[in-house]
């Protein structure tokens, strides 16, 4: 069974290095996902807040149109000079021009409030839902990005007016030159339908929050808007980050087992009140060896070399076949048809030397039971066996053995034949022959052996079985007298011989018996 056992071996270490090769590369596929995460995030980060520049210089390209409108100039002007109480008069005519104005802003690019300011600062007029969209403060003055228009400068900034909003503000001049009359100040809340606007431009998953608080998210289709929900529980963990206290931007950090999220801290004046956003993307990672079949879509699996993989499978398993149908099918085969045999008495022994491995054992095995029932059963004797069995097929053309015996010449010597042991009788409870003296074994100047010279080769025999390790319970020297009779008959029948000569010797680990017929 050495070439299945081999075969064995090769699938246990062929398995040992599939399950060391998956873990491996699920840990590099996991390395490998966290740095394109980080990368891929801090892309998103900067993208967003690209976005969100190039948003407030589009809506201060659109603060322009008021800016210039003479109506709205003048009227600021005069409210500038007046301290006391704002003038309703002035009032309705800069509200008619802000709206008259808006109605030319593409919806998509339009302010949720518009603002004119005097040079203190005080609301003259407004136009949208102030109370939600902009403010109930009676004057602007007192934020830098109003503050900074009042002195000529167009700025952007992010106030926190109860919700979050994106403030541009650009100076009103009435001469050129000039200073500035007043400033208009456009706002824009930041809300779901602004994030969405926001992610669908720069194609990440984004949320916003303010004083611990999601107030916006917006993620592109196929993204689980449900994981953005929680951002909110890592929002009081991350403000411990130093990387988000000292640059404004944190590390990756890993929220659940699916989401990777970034946070980056508003600037201006909503960076005191911890305003910002945080960009999201889905994380993947192989938390077993099998994970790759859940991470893998359709076109992963249409992308596999099948007729390969197919291929090394079946070619496996059709070796794996032919090795056990060679080492353990045609063996047991072999062994089931000489049973069959011994079963409807065409033997009465198993001949070992037709099996290998462990079969040979069994075969051996069975002899001696065979041969130790027929003791118990009060000596019953099987027949005679059969020449061709007890010393296997003969060729027409004797040759030299391996193991002939010493001193006989080819003139006055045939052949020798090796009797196994599986042919000698062992019988028990016998009487045991009366001591003898018996003979020393035959010398090396005696070629021929008489039937007197038996006893010592039957000691040799005995001997030889015990040293090999056999049983010799029950062998008498009456069988193994018998069965040198029949063979000394057979091979003086065969070759012509007048004597035949045995021999002890050792075979396969066992006691064995060489028979060399001798011619005259």
């Amino acid at each position: 069974m050495l070439l299945s056992r081999f075969w064995y071996a090769i699938i246990g270490i062929a398995l040992g290095a599939s399950l060391f090769l998956l873990s491996l590369a699920a840990s590099i596929h996991n390395r490998a996902m966290r740095r394109v995460l980080g990368e891929g995030l801090s892309a998103d980060s900067q993208v967003v807040s690209a976005v969100l520049k190039d948003d407030a210089r589009t809506r201060a390209a659109h603060l322009i149109k008021f800016a210039v409108d003479g109506t709205i100039a003048k009227a600021l002007n005069q409210a500038s000079q007046s301290t006391g109480k704002i003038d309703p008069g002035h009032r309705d005519t800069i509200e008619k021009a802000l709206k008259k104005i808006s109605q030319d802003i593409p919806p998509d690019q339009a302010f949720d409030a518009v603002f004119a300011v005097d040079r203190g600062g005080r609301i003259i007029g407004a136009i949208g839902n102030v109370s939600t969209h902009g403010t109930e403060e009676p004057e602007l003055g007192g934020h830098p990005v109003v503050a900074d228009a009042l002195h000529g400068f167009v700025r952007d900034d992010t106030l926190v007016w109860g919700r979050l909003h994106r403030i541009v503000a650009r100076p009103v001049e009435l001469e050129a030159g000039g200073a500035p009359a007043g400033a208009v100040i456009g706002a824009r809340i930041i809300d779901d339908k602004f994030a969405r606007e926001l992610s669908a431009r720069s194609g990440a998953a984004i949320a916003f929050y303010v004083s611990g608080s999601r107030t916006a998210a917006a993620a592109p289709e196929g993204f689980p808007k449900t994981s953005l929900d929680q951002i909110v529980t890592d929002l009081d963990k991350v403000t411990q980050d130093p990387d988000y206290l000292e640059k404004g931007r944190s590390g990756i950090r890993e929220i659940g087992s699916d989401l990777a999220v970034q946070y980056t801290r508003l600037p201006g004046e909503a960076y005191s009140l911890g305003a910002g956003y945080a960009v999201g993307r889905v994380s993947t990672p192989v938390t077993s060896i099998f994970g790759f079949l859940d991470a893998a879509d359709d076109k992963d699996k249409e992308s596999v070399s099948w007729p390969l993989v197919l291929g090394v499978a079946f070619g496996a398993l059709a070796l794996g076949l032919i090795m056990s149908f060679l080492e353990h099918t045609v063996p047991l085969r072999k062994f089931a048809r000489e049973a069959t045999a011994l079963a409807t008495g065409k033997v009465d022994h198993l001949q070992p030397s037709k099996f290998r491995g462990v079969y040979r054992r069994i075969a051996s095995d069975l002899n001696d039971g065979i041969d130790k029932l027929a003791a118990a059963q009060g000596g019953v004797s099987r027949k005679a066996a059969d020449l061709g069995q007890v010393l296997g097929d003969l060729p027409a053309t004797p040759q030299m053995a391996a193991f002939a015996v010493p001193d006989s010449g080819p003139a006055d010597s045939a052949p020798a034949t090796t009797v196994p042991i599986s042919a000698l009788s062992t019988q028990r409870n016998l009487p045991t022959p009366p001591s003898r003296n018996l003979p020393n074994p035959p010398s090396r100047g005696k070629p021929v052996q008489s039937e007197e010279d038996w006893p010592g080769v039957f000691e040799q025999f005995v001997q030889t079985k015990i040293q090999c390790g056999e049983n010799v319970e029950g062998f008498t020297y009456e069988r193994f007298r018998e069965t040198l009779i029949r063979n000394r008959e057979a091979l003086v029948q065969q070759h012509g011989a007048q004597e035949v000569r045995f021999a002890v010797y050792v075979k396969d680990g066992r006691a064995a018996l060489k028979a060399s017929p001798v011619r005259s």
